[in-house]
Formats: C-alpha cells, structure tokens, sequence
C-alpha cells in the first residue's frame, strides 16, 4: 500500500508496523548471529631463532631443506615439458527454462587442479611446510545437506521433518516463556497477531502429532495458559479494548511499545486471532464455550468487540486487500450473521479492480497482494472458493517468472529485516505497482522469506519452489531452533528466528501431509 492511502484497517496494520520496529530495534544488536566463521591458523617458527648465523651453518635440518628445495626445482622443470591437461570446465548457468541457480548464489565448487603435475607438487609443498613447522590450513566441516536437499521426494516423510524443525522454535524458553506460557515475537513481546499465530502452529503440531503428553506442555496445558491470559488479561482502563503489546515473561501491558499505538484497538491483529480461535474451537469443541465467554463479552467485565463489527461491515463494500480477507474472516467467524458473505465480496473486489501485466508477462489484479495473509487464508480458512487459490497461483506464477527473467528469487512477505525494522514486500498493489518493499529503512533490499517459499512448496511442488526451498535451506543455518526468515537478493542470510516463520511452515507442512503423497 502506498503511504497516506491505507483505509482505516491498513492504518490500524501500518500501526503495528511502527510498534513492532520500535520493539526490533530494541534487540537488533542481538538479533544477529554469526554462523559459520572459521579461523585459519598459521604459526610460523621465528626469523630470528630460524635463520641465525651460526643456526643456519650447523643445522641438519637447514641442509635438508636445501636438497629438498632442489628436489623441487628438479620436478617443477620436469613438469613444465608435460603436455597440459585439459583446463576444469567452466559451470555453465542453467536455461531460465529451468531454473536450478539463483545469479546471486555462489556455487560451492570443489577445485581441481589444472595442471598434471598439480597433486604432486601440491603434496610436495605439504611436505615441505611440514618440515618448516607452518600448520596446515583447517578445512571447514561442510554443513550437511538439509531435510528438502536430502530427499529423493519430497514426500509426507519429509514434510513431518519439515514440521518437527519448526516446531522446535515454539519449546519452552526457545518461542514460548517457560512460566506464562506465552509466545514470544522474536522478542518477549508479543501481539494479538502474534498469539493467533502461537494457537495455530499448536493446532497444527497437534494434527500432525508433534507434541508430547507430557502434562505440562501437552496440547490442553498450552491452549490452557493461552485461554487464561485472553480471559485475565489487563486490558486498556480508559478503552476496555487489549493492549497492543503484552509481556511474553508476565502477560502485563508492555507500555514502551502500547502507549505510542495511536489507534484504540488493532482491528488486524484482532482479526486474526479470531481465526485462531474459531480454528481451536473447531479442533476442540470443549473449550469453545471459554471462547465464546470473553469473545461474546458474556459476563460484561471484557472487550465489547461486537462494536467493532459495523466498521468493518462497511469496510467490507469496498476493500481488495488480501489482509481484509484473512482477518475480516476472523470477525465474520464470530458473527456470521451480521458480515455474511464476506469472503466472497473481498474476492470480487479483488478481481473486478481491474489487471496489470508484471514482468514475465504474468497478470496480476491491481490489488493490495502479499504472502503472509494469502497463503494463512489458504491454509487456515474454511473457503472452497476456487478464486483464492488462482489468486495464489498469480502470485506464485509472477514470483518464478520474475526470477526467469532477473535470477533474482522472489518470496514476498512481511517481517523483520536487516536494520532491526519491519518491512512489507507488496506483490502488487491497487495503483499497478509490483514487488514494492514498504519499510521505515530505505536502504534495505528484498528479502525471500523461508515461509512463503514453503507455502510454495507445499502448494506446487514444482521445480522452481524447490530449488528456491533448497537455497534457502542451503544458505542458512540448521534449524535447530526453528527456521531462520530468510536471505536476500546479495545472499544475506536474515539471522532472526521469528514466531510467524514457523507458525506459517507449520500450516504449510500440515497442508501437504493433507492433501500430497
């Protein structure tokens, strides 16, 4: 979207934005990991104690070295009348017909020695700095190949250990405090948004049989803690609506961030724990009436949030933007009967905005586009209407197109970036621009977010989504604890593990255990 024409939804999301950089900018200086440095260690023997005078007359080894060094010049002279070798074979890029590298990526080559004589003199040389005392140069541990490289197929198999990485991101004390049970962002600080995405990736690991019955953090011991805090939590005395931001470490109002919110209630980040929870209570129809407690404001001492339905009623009408979808469904889950038919008249905005051609020749509706919503609408709602998912396939149809032509991949979503900031990455929006990075950093570049490449892949499975997934897979670290968000267009890897990266991969595993082989 472009800045000063959000409605009032996207203002209320814009808002987020801010809050969210304000809170990223608090630990960027440790959001940063390094990964993968190694030190080369060469020890030399000291010039002084090596080649004194008198040391240099009566050492054996000296004289050694002397026929050693000769033996050398004798083979080199040799080798220098041998015929040559062919030269090692150039890599030859692939057609963008199949797209296997990415132009920014640096190929891992292992060289060859050009020369016939190359290995021996090279062993030769060993040898001799054996003798001087210089230590060889360590050779790294290459990093082994990751779950998707490995695979013959990318199968169910593979999805549940897909699945199992992720999850481990939402363990006690790694995405989640250990005593509250709260999410945290990629900070202790967590949103509506944030906690809808937390109830998800828990349904989902639930589904796919993820998690232990150990009693403290089996399925109902965690939707428990969730439950509690939305039915206890303070809420804004002079608004009755929640905070923007909560503690993660105590479930209080994290006021450095809630008191620069400008709006009273965050109508997105709403929306979509209402998905959240309309998914819980279809999962598990006994805690829906804890739900309908606090959601409904039955007992009157909670949110009022039946007024907000009007405005969004309204906003209904006219909006074609992906997030309205998603989170408006949130609302029309809880009342159904006041915002009917909200998904279908979103999607008619949205096709009937009229069409712009993006690079490759892909039509996309002039629309306001991004991964994060439309691939949680796909995963998450209950729609059988076959125009989100031709939606989705403009969308992933513009992305490869773009790389045939440029070489540069294209994942577009939201999250963190380089700076400690936010940014959305907008496919497309409703004045016909394409691939627009909205962000407060006007230095930073387009990001390929792991999550939206494995929305990709779960969907298509083609070519072009794996060899997108692998170098992603391939250019970050293992994810041990959970999936990092992502590398950009220089091969940057993003050294941030974040709550929506591994909620969305979550949704996307389970979608392809469901519905692949």
């Amino acid at each position: 979207m472009e800045k000063g024409t959000f409605t009032i939804h996207n203002q209320n999301h814009c808002s987020t934005a801010i809050q969210k950089w304000v809170s990223y900018e608090k630990v960027s200086s440790t959001m940063r990991t390094a990964f993968f440095s190694f030190q080369t260690a060469v020890t030399v023997k000291n010039k002084n104690s090596f080649f004194g005078h008198n040391r240099w007359l009566n050492s054996k080894k000296a004289k050694s070295l002397i026929v050693l060094a000769i033996i050398a010049v004798m083979l080199i002279s040799i080798f220098a009348f041998l015929p040559k070798q062919d030269e090692s074979k150039a890599i030859v890029p692939q057609a963008t017909d199949n797209p296997t590298a990415m132009a920014t990526a640096t190929p891992s080559v292992t060289a060859t020695p050009s020369k016939s004589g190359g290995s021996v003199l090279s062993s030769l040389g060993q040898f001799i700095n054996s003798m001087v005392g210089i230590a060889p140069t360590p050779v790294p541990t290459p990093k082994p190949p990751g779950v998707l490289a490995s695979a013959q197929t990318i199968n169910s198999t593979v999805w549940r250990a897909v699945a199992a990485n992720a999850w481990a991101y939402f363990q006690p004390d790694i995405g989640v405090d250990s005593t509250t049970g709260l999410p945290f962002a990629t900070a202790p600080v967590f949103t509506d948004w944030d906690l809808g995405a937390y109830i998800q990736a828990v349904i989902d690991a639930q589904k796919i049989g993820l998690i232990s019955n150990q009693s403290d953090w089996s399925f109902n011991a965690r939707m428990d803690k969730v439950l509690t805090f939305l039915e206890t939590r303070p809420l804004n005395a002079t608004t009755n609506y929640p905070y923007q931001f909560y503690q993660s470490t105590d479930g209080q109002d994290d006021h450095a961030d809630s008191d620069q919110s400008t709006q009273p209630i965050d109508l997105i980040d709403t929306g979509r724990l209402f998905d959240a929870l309309n998914n819980l209570k279809t999962y598990d129809a006994n805690l829906t009436s804890r739900i309908n407690n606090f959601v409904y404001n039955v007992y009157g001492n909670r949110t009022n949030y039946a007024a907000l339905v009007p405005h969004i009623k309204s906003d209904v009408l006219t909006d074609n933007s992906i997030y309205a979808y998603y989170c408006w469904s949130g609302f029309a889950s809880f009342w159904p009967n006041n915002l009917t038919n909200v998904q279908s008249t979103i999607l008619n905005n949205i096709f009937s905005a009229g069409n712009v051609t993006a690079l490759g020749n892909v039509s996309l509706p002039k629309a306001t586009i991004t991964g994060d919503p439309l691939f949680c609408s796909v995963f998450e709602l209950n729609n059988t209407d076959p125009r989100l998912m031709a939606l989705a396939n403009q969308v992933f149809s513009a992305s490869e197109a773009y790389y045939n032509v440029t070489g540069y991949y294209r994942a577009f979503g939201e999250g963190p970036n380089f700076t400690g900031g936010w940014e959305w990455e907008w496919v497309v929006l409703p004045n016909g621009q394409t691939w627009i990075l909205d962000t407060a950093d006007s230095n930073s570049s387009p990001i390929a977010y792991t999550k939206i490449a494995m929305s990709f892949l779960a969907i298509y499975n083609t070519t072009y989504s794996q060899n997108l997934s692998i170098f992603l897979e391939n250019t970050l670290p293992t994810p041990n604890n959970g999936y990092f968000e992502g590398v950009d267009d220089a091969g940057e890897a993003l050294m941030i593990i974040g709550d929506l990266t591994n909620s969305l991969i979550l949704d996307a595993a389970l979608y392809a255990i469901q519905t692949g082989p």
